[in-house]
């Protein structure tokens, strides 16, 4: 293991899709994705305590789909989003290829990256120099069981004080929590005396909530050379709109697919339309009913 010179980099760049998610499986050994921010905050920590400065890119479709359903058992305290964006930390992208917004970030500000991914895509359709984005990519890193983020090679900056910056963090969350509950209060308040009709802006936002999570969906469930079955699409796609445990299908709506299709506005065979939702290109095998992306 090779120890990385504190000077080397400015900044630590997070991939915070990539730390976030924590991959488990159901009974019949299908993936189930899960999103915990105290991942991210972890690593975030990690970080702040041994002196360096911090950035994290969080792509919006993941955010969504976290804060929508942010009561399942597969999702973390979402609260912890919003702390780190206060805190001027976490930025949330809007954009479709966030991966190149973190990448451009890092090569602009002279950032060690802080990610699993291992960007095929991006090498294939950007022009870049990637050998140079490889040299500052850190790969060698965990999150335990305990939810104690660690990566071993990485040095502490000379001017940290991981003692004073404990309390310190300390204070900042107290005085979190406050602002939290105050905004809280507001916003009761607010709703209380607003005109509630709907309004237009209020629509497209829904609308364009359901496409970004639904082509996060596609994204994370599908990789080259692996077949993934129709059903567990569909079981995923159901379960991240509609709010319903995985894998729990007998507590399910007896009408849950019929709610699926009408918040994605489809009809017909689900064989047909996924295919026509589907954000990425994929192969496509009739036979077993199942898809996988193209190479």
């Amino acid at each position: 293991m090779t120890v990385l010179e504190a000077n080397e980099y400015d900044v630590v760049v997070i991939d915070a899709a990539n730390v976030v998610h924590h991959h488990a499986y159901d009974d019949d050994e299908n993936l189930i994705q899960s999103i915990f921010p105290e991942r991210l905050e972890s690593c975030v920590e990690f970080f702040q305590e041994s002196g360096w400065e911090v950035r994290a890119f969080l792509k919006k479709g993941t955010y969504w789909w976290a804060t929508k359903n942010k009561d399942m058992d597969t999702i973390g305290d979402v609260r912890i989003f919003e702390t780190l964006r206060r805190q001027g930390v976490l930025e949330v992208v809007s954009s479709e290829h966030d991966d190149m917004y973190w990448i451009d970030y890092a090569i602009k500000h002279n950032g060690l990256v802080i990610t699993r991914d291992k960007l095929k895509t991006e090498k294939e359709e950007y022009e870049r120099d990637w050998d140079a984005v490889e040299k500052r990519i850190l790969r060698d890193w965990d999150v335990l069981e305990t939810g104690e983020f660690l990566a071993p090679s990485v040095p502490m900056k000379d001017e940290a004080e991981r003692i004073s910056f404990k309390t310190l963090r300390t204070r900042l969350k107290e005085l979190e929590m406050r602002v939290a509950e105050l905004e809280q209060t507001r916003n009761t308040h607010t709703l209380q005396t607003e005109d509630k009709k709907p309004h237009v802006e209020e629509a497209e936002s829904e609308d364009e909530t359901v496409v970004a999570i639904t082509s996060e969906v596609f994204r994370r469930l599908l990789q080259p050379g692996e077949f993934v079955h129709l059903t567990h699409i569909y079981h995923t796609l159901a379960s991240v709109h509609l709010q319903l445990e995985p894998g729990k299908f007998s507590d399910w709506p007896a009408d849950w697919r019929e709610q699926l299709m009408g918040l994605l506005n489809v009809s017909g065979k689900m064989s047909v339309w996924v295919k026509d939702i589907c954000p990425i290109a994929i192969e496509f095998d009739a036979k077993d009913k199942s898809m996988l992306k193209k190479a």
